[in-house]
């Protein structure tokens, strides 16, 4: 039974992806930005990304191209360039010797719940961060559909905490083919 649901799995991601990819980077390297007006202490969170943060301030959460060109409010895109989502935080990273130390993960699944990836620290080789360029998460994937596979959706699932502190945000976000 394991037997062919392993390969049943390698079948579906064969099919489905012709790669799959995760990156990740800390500080403000993507300046673009969103015009939807939100109050002052509310964060503003685009693309029907959900979390909840636990003792690090949210101030904005959004997704964009590789190339800096937002995602539709809908999260309808080709997979022809990777999906990068940037999450503006205010503050909350405890901070040690001058550095905050960065976790993130990040997991795809398929519509039917088959788990295509799962990455449990993007930051592992990470030697800690400057605190403002802690003000600025990015993680991004990169996934491949075969062309003239059926329109399907994807779930991104992650999690950004802090390895010196009890600061977490969780949450998810769909992306569906055009």
């Amino acid at each position: 039974m394991k037997f062919f649901t392993t390969s049943l799995l390698i079948v579906s991601c064969v099919f489905l992806l012709s790669s799959c990819e995760f990156s990740c980077s800390v500080g403000d390297k993507d300046k673009s930005t969103a015009t939807t007006t939100f109050s002052e202490d509310q964060p503003r969170i685009y693309n029907k990304i959900m979390m909840e943060a636990k003792k690090l301030k949210v101030q904005k959460a959004y997704l964009v191209l590789d190339n800096g060109t937002a995602v539709p409010e809908n999260n309808g895109v080709d997979f022809k360039n990777p999906v990068k989502m940037i999450v503006k935080i205010d503050s909350g990273w405890t901070e040690k010797e001058g550095k905050v130390w960065i976790g993130a993960s990040e997991k795809i699944m398929t519509e039917n719940g088959t788990v295509l990836v799962d990455e449990p620290d993007l930051f592992a080789e990470n030697t800690g961060a400057t605190p403002e360029d802690a003000k600025t998460i990015s993680l991004s994937a990169t996934i491949r559909v075969r062309e003239g596979a059926p329109p399907t959706s994807f779930t991104v699932l992650f999690r950004i905490w802090d390895k010196n502190g009890e600061g977490q945000i969780e949450g998810s976000y769909k992306l569906y083919t055009k």
